[in-house]
């Protein structure tokens, strides 16, 4: 090891002092990859690299200019063809697939891995008319599913690269790079001497890029003899070194557990006067976690620390993920919290889920699992069936192992993240068909005490039956049973028994019975599909065996094969009803089972008409089957006149009164529930409870609700008093008072919580209801009642805990009391909800103490209330709100005051002190921009210079196009003419979004216009928007889309 290493040293030695260092030290801010402004399918972090992420960019920084840089450009020149040009061309299947990856990549961003696939699939069909240019657009598109993917993408690697197979010609410098790349990223196994040998053969040049590359794959093999090589042919070929070579010795070292060999690296750097920057100390972290040396791992965290160097989270991401692919993560995972505290601390928003995802499919579940809780989505969501979701679903797909899956679903649940991570992931096991796991799963349900239903296992069983092995079938019927869970009718009757051979349907039953089933379960679903198949003379053989079946769920499927056999089934169900009367109790009355078949037929898809009522009914009264009143009342309230008139001229032959009623009679009872009356139908209903002595609570309650949702407060008074019989609850009143107040009712609200507090002092009202009283008192003009209430609520009743679900009602209440221009009044009630601890003081619940101020006009008071929030809360609401008063305030009259000017600077410098000077330059000319003054807007921009941040920019228009406000983004555009330092297209992106939602034809149309003045070039998507507005407005269309 000592060796190589020295061999290294003596190597590069004459090489330092002969060229110069290429330190590029902000190469992780100049990231070239292909991206489309951010547009995603679904919302996956960031992309974390698998190794040294800032090692990787610092080569896509310089690698890539040759390769990438332009790559948008041209796909964006080649989706903006003219029409014509299309026509004349002939388009290759290959054209067309890229084409396509194209738009997709344009519109959504990203290309995934089937995407991939399906192009390799057209490449191999055309393998000889593949030309250079059109393998690398493939190449390129497919380093972007690599890039986006955290499932692995080796296999589509290596199969991209297997066109290349007997074709030469393919291959050039930029090619073998994005190879390379690709390998490196998806951490496809590849031997950098082999490359080499093939650049040889082909009478190829490796260049910077390549070698670099070849040092970092030499790095992470720990292969120190092959990077002492590369260096030689660095050497050679003139090449300078740079950092990000140091960072792979250094990672090489690492691999092979040799600190000294680290150590040497940098002392290697500093006689060279190279200073170490964040990404040789990225290195150092992820050198010595691999080596297992969490010590220094944490002596080298201290040291950034010291010198002020920060890591961002892409390169902590890094290091954390190499750090449990070495199996360093602790016994505990305090190695994994040690990381993860430093990301806390770091700048930017924390993101952990890609890097869960790798972990995932690293084979790492228990660290990922432990990393969940760290993720601030999870935090917030755990109530949700979606809650980490991705997680489990990203576990079934990497095929871990069914106990490890299971003992991960119960941590998530004992965590809090997800209570029902066992059903999801049942519910992506038997989406990936992975049975076994299901089983599993199903089982730790079961011992969980969840609830295990039915159609759990209907996937299970269909899979079986897929594969024409009723044995396997049967054994899914044991399993369940094993689990205390008997198969219901319709599990029989649609999953298991159509799987099984029914030709003969006594062995059938016993097969049945052989799983664990008794008769009485299997019987009846057996008959019943062996009618649905219409196998009637099974069905006579099978239920002269039989001594029990349930004829309430055979009526049903006899009715829909009546026609395909009118006799036969007639006679089935004489057999089967004279069957039922064996087993009735003495006087007990036989239910209407003829009716019933007759309302089922009815309801059949083939339906019955008239020529068929008098066959029908002469053959029920052969077979002695008769029909109650009840339901030939509900035929005749069901059919037309003209069945009617035939069930009356045939009524004698199946009439008997003495029947009893069908079974469904409530299906078709057709007085509704009083849930679904209206207000006068449950009028009339409550009358008719209170003659007959019957409970009148549910309809009272139903009644004084929708009264007061009607706002008749008369109404709803006036049954609370007759209301004597029924003593009205607490909680009825209280949802009374509720929609009173929804209903603006304040007198009425009032009265009723008032009674309510009489009747029910030691009621406790739900907090959000008293503050939406208070509010609608407040709109009212009755601040002092309102803040009474509040105040005498607040002092006898708990507090309330869940601060941020009525964060909402509280600013309602500030605003109601700010729009009434009553700042005292306003600050009373924020005072009162504040000391009370029933809100946290942020930006927008402080915002009212700003309305009130410039409700009144006071816009020195507005000033001062900014000041003082921020000194005494640190938050800083309506900003932009007061400069644009103040810009109005200074355009009166005919000349600007001093008292004016030091009110501005007085608000600038507020906004300087808590916000930094950069977002007080963006606020000012929002509010030039909002109080309509694109001169002044003009003149800041002038004054901002480059520093204009773009995407404070995009988000400022994104609000105004929700908002549809139209005017600021006019003014904008007027004051960006002549300058250079804000991109348009953003700006009429944001309008042509407010004109769709508005339908606005003859905007868009204007918007065009101007667009062309100023000279701004539209993207294919603006135009094919532009396009459908135009078309919807029918306004012809000026340009040519796409």
């Amino acid at each position: 090891m000592r060796r190589a290493m020295a061999s290294q040293v003596k190597l590069l030695r004459p090489f330092w002092g002969r060229y110069s260092f290429a330190k590029d030290v902000m190469a992780y801010h100049s990231f070239p990859l292909v991206r489309a402004a951010g547009m995603r399918l679904m919302a996956v972090p960031e992309r974390t690299y698998s190794r040294t992420s800032v090692i990787m960019k610092e080569l896509n920084s310089k690698g890539r200019r040759g390769v990438n840089t332009n790559f948008e450009q041209s796909l964006n020149n080649e989706a903006s063809k003219s029409h014509s040009d299309a026509v004349k061309e002939v388009i290759t299947p290959m054209q067309n697939t890229l084409a396509t990856l194209t738009m997709k990549l344009e519109r959504l961003g990203c290309i995934n891995a089937k995407d991939i696939l399906r192009a390799v699939k057209v490449f191999e069909g055309c393998a000889g008319n593949i030309t250079s240019k059109d393998y690398q657009k493939l190449l390129q598109m497919t380093i972007r599913m690599v890039e986006e993917e955290y499932r692995s993408g080796a296999s589509h690697v290596q199969r991209v690269w297997k066109l290349t197979d007997g074709r030469d010609d393919l291959i050039n410098e930029e090619h073998i790079e994005l190879y390379l790349r690709m390998c490196y990223l998806a951490e496809v196994p590849v031997d950098p001497w082999d490359v080499l040998s093939q650049l040889k053969r082909l009478k190829l040049e490796p260049n910077r890029e390549v070698l670099e590359l070849f040092m970092l794959l030499f790095g992470w093999r720990g292969d120190l003899g092959g990077a002492t090589s590369t260096l030689a042919i660095m050497k050679e070929q003139e090449i300078p070194i740079t950092e990000t070579t140091f960072s792979s010795l250094i990672v090489a070292h690492g691999v092979n557990k040799d600190p000294q060999g680290i150590q040497s690296v940098l002392d290697t750097m500093r006689s060279v006067q190279m200073s170490p920057t964040r990404i040789t100390y990225e290195a150092l972290m992820t050198a010595f976690a691999v080596s297992g040396l969490i010590s220094e791992v944490k002596r080298v965290a201290r040291q950034i620390k010291q010198e002020k160097i920060s890591l961002s989270q892409s390169q902590l991401s890094s290091v954390l993920l190499s750090l449990i692919k070495s199996g360093q993560a602790g016994t505990e995972f305090e190695n994994v919290d040690y990381i993860v505290g430093m990301m806390e601390e770091a700048a930017g928003k924390i993101d952990l889920s890609r890097l869960m995802l790798q972990c995932i499919h690293s084979g790492y579940v228990r660290e990922a699992v432990h990393l969940l809780p760290k993720h601030p989505l999870i935090r917030q969501n755990n109530h949700l069936y979606t809650n980490a979701m991705v997680y489990l679903r990203e576990m079934v797909h990497a095929e871990v192992e069914s106990d490890l899956l299971v003992e991960m679903c119960n941590d998530i649940r004992k965590q809090e993240i997800n209570q029902y991570s066992l059903e999801v992931a049942l519910e992506c096991a038997l989406a990936e068909h992975r049975e076994e796991l299901a089983w599993a799963l199903i089982r730790a349900l079961k011992t969980a005490g969840n609830p295990v239903r039915q159609h759990y296992f209907w996937p299970l069983l269909h899979y079986s039956a897929l594969t024409n092995n009723s044995s396997k079938l049967l054994g899914c019927i044991k399993e369940m049973v094993k689990l205390d869970i008997s198969p219901d009718l319709e599990t029989l009757r649609d999953h298991v028994i159509p799987g099984l051979i029914i030709n003969h349907p006594m062995l059938t039953l016993e097969m049945l019975q052989g799983a664990g089933l008794t008769i009485s379960q299997a019987a009846t679903p057996l008959l019943v599909v062996l009618i649905q198949n219409k196998m009637l003379d099974q069905c006579f053989e099978f239920v002269r065996e039989m001594k029990s079946l349930s004829l309430r769920d055979i009526i049903a499927p006899l009715a829909s094969i009546w026609a395909a056999s009118p006799q036969r089934v007639i006679s089935l169900l004489g057999v089967l009803m004279e069957m039922n009367r064996s087993t009735l109790n003495e006087g007990e009355l036989e239910p209407d089972w003829g009716g019933q078949f007759l309302l089922d037929l009815l309801n059949s898809r083939a339906g019955l008409s008239v020529h068929q009522i008098r066959p029908l009914f002469e053959e029920l009264h052969k077979r002695n089957i008769r029909v109650s009143e009840s339901a030939v009342d509900i035929l005749m309230t069901r059919t037309n006149k003209v069945i009617q008139q035939a069930i009356r001229d045939n009524l004698r032959l199946v009439f008997d009164p003495s029947v009893g009623q069908p079974l469904k009679e409530e299906e078709y009872n057709l007085l509704p529930h009083p849930n679904k009356m209206n207000v006068e139908e449950l009028e009339c209903h409550l009358v008719e409870l209170r003659a007959k002595g019957l409970n009148t609570r549910g309809t009272l309650r139903r009644l004084l609700i929708m009264h007061a949702s009607n706002n008749n407060a008369q109404r709803v008074l006036a049954l609370i008093k007759e209301a004597g019989e029924v003593s009205l609850s607490g909680g009825m009143m209280s949802s009374i008072m509720t929609t009173l107040t929804e209903s603006g009712s304040a007198d009425s609200a009032l009265a009723v919580y008032k009674e309510l507090q009489t009747k029910y002092p030691s009621f406790n009202v739900d907090s959000y209801k008293v503050i939406d009283l208070c509010t609608l008192l407040v709109k009212k003009k009755r601040t002092e009642d309102a803040v009474n209430i509040l105040k005498k609520y607040l002092e006898e009743y708990s507090r309330p805990h869940a601060k941020k679900a009525i964060k909402r009602n509280c600013w309602n209440l500030l605003m109601a009391a700010a729009e009434n221009q009553d700042h005292t009044n306003t600050k009373k009630i924020f005072d009162l909800l504040q000391t009370n601890n029933v809100i946290n003081v942020d930006a927008v619940i402080a915002g009212p103490l700003i309305k009130a101020r410039l409700h009144s006009g006071d816009l020195a008071g507005a000033v001062k209330e900014a000041e003082y929030l921020w000194k005494e809360y640190k938050c800083l609401p309506m900003r932009i709100e007061i400069l644009v008063q103040l810009t109005l305030h200074s355009k009166q009259g005919s000349t600007r005051s001093k008292e004016k000017d030091n009110l501005m600077q007085s608000m600038l410098d507020i906004i300087v002190m808590s916000k930094g000077s950069l977002q007080a330059h963006h606020d000012l000319l929002f509010a030039c921009l909002e109080a309509g003054q694109p001169s002044d807007a003009k003149k800041v921009l002038q004054n901002m210079g480059r520093n204009v941040n773009m995407q404070l920019v995009e988000r400022q228009c994104d609000r105004y196009a929700k908002t549809e406000r139209d005017e600021p983004l006019l003014h904008f555009l007027t004051a960006c003419r002549g300058t250079n330092t804000v991109d348009q297209y953003k700006i009429y992106k944001a309008l042509l979004n407010l004109y769709y939602k508005q339908s606005a034809g003859e905007k868009g149309l204007f918007l065009w216009t101007i667009m062309q003045e100023d000279e701004v070039t539209p993207t294919p998507p603006f135009l094919s928007t532009l396009a459908s507005l135009l078309a919807a407005s029918n306004i012809k269309i000026p340009f040519t889309v796409q």
